[in-house]
């Protein structure tokens, strides 16, 4: 099985810290200009580079803590989080939880020191107390991007499932920053209520936009037969053998396994769901003169029952979020 890459998560964190130390500043009153744009400027900064340390620490379970692993992939002492490829999700999820809540604490404490430096080493002390506090309503936001950003890594690189699970990191970014502004819009003291309305409206559009994208993925292997074509044909049955066994004498080498995976007779389309290692063969007989000659129409690789169960989970959490920015927009504009 060869993982997908974790997702960098510099800019999902760094927009969320942009986005957060604007509410900071409304919720704290700044009516200057320099300590609210130095709140703004500081916090994005400390956001990202927490979201760089991050970013090779978290990946690759599944939402329940169960690993996507392929037949026969199972590690053998029974924890499904041990070949994970975040250094932290190796080690658990309530560890990795336990970390990753430390991390945002700490830099929260960092931020408010960092902010609090203009005052003097007494402004440090206060800084860094006032960053503790102001850091735990960045934990539910950061939270839900880092349990999308866990998934990554599941899914053989490159696949559908893949794609969705990557594609679920910017959604939950943009739902987290869409809710965010909605609610500190309705702040009596939001210095741009209505913009914080109009980037709102925006995130929730992209994550609309990606639920129709996984609805569209959802049809599309809805519609690949469950069964190989013209099961029991010979040539179809040797051709999968051939692709399996190719695929599975090459796991440890992704070029090999890619090669694998390309190869067999014919130009037919090569579909990955990412999730399990069955192949499925389609054959067709061709029409010209070489009628003999069966060619292969298309190759699909993956479990189609357990893709479909990721991407329709992947879709309900993206319309949840499209349920509660519905909520509140309501109420914001009471």
């Amino acid at each position: 099985m060869s993982p997908d890459a974790p997702v960098p998560l510099v800019f999902p964190c760094g927009a969320i810290g942009l986005v957060g130390g604007w509410i900071t500043a409304d919720v704290l009153e700044m009516d200057e200009l320099v300590p609210r744009f130095l709140l703004a400027g500081v916090t994005p900064i400390v956001a990202a580079l927490l979201g760089h340390y991050l970013t090779s620490r978290i990946g690759g379970v599944w939402g329940d803590g169960s690993m996507a692993f392929g037949a026969g992939d199972a590690p053998a002492d029974g924890l499904p989080w041990v070949d994970a490829p975040g250094k932290w999700t190796r080690r658990g999820p309530f560890v990795a939880g336990v970390l990753a809540l430390w991390a945002i604490v700490v830099a929260g404490v960092v931020n408010g020191m960092t902010i609090g430096l203009v005052a003097g080493p007494a402004g440090m002390i206060v800084g860094a107390a006032f960053g503790a506090v102001f850091a735990l309503p960045f934990v539910p936001a950061l939270a839900v991007v880092l349990i999308a950003a866990n998934r990554v890594g599941r899914a053989r690189a490159g696949s559908i499932v893949a794609l969705s699970d990557r594609r679920a990191v910017w959604a939950a970014t943009a739902a987290v920053i869409a809710v965010a502004l909605q609610l500190g819009s309705g702040l009596p003291e939001a210095a741009a209520p209505d913009l914080g309305r109009l980037v709102a409206a925006m995130g929730f559009a992209v994550v609309a936009g990606l639920c129709a994208l996984d609805a569209l993925e959802i049809a599309r292997v809805l519609k690949l037969p469950r069964e190989r074509s013209g099961a029991g044909d010979e040539v179809a049955e040797r051709i999968a053998a051939e692709i399996e066994a190719g695929a599975a004498a090459a796991e440890d080498d992704g070029g090999a396994a890619s090669a694998a995976w390309a190869g067999g007779k014919g130009t037919g389309e090569r579909i990955d769901l990412g999730l399990g290692d069955e192949v499925h063969v389609e054959v067709v007989r061709p029409t010209h003169a070489y009628r003999g000659a069966q060619q292969i129409a298309r190759v699909v690789r993956g479990n189609r029952e357990r893709a479909v169960a990721a991407l329709r989970a992947g879709l309900m959490r993206g319309a949840g979020a499209l349920v509660v920015g519905a909520a509140l927009w309501g109420e914001v504009w009471k």
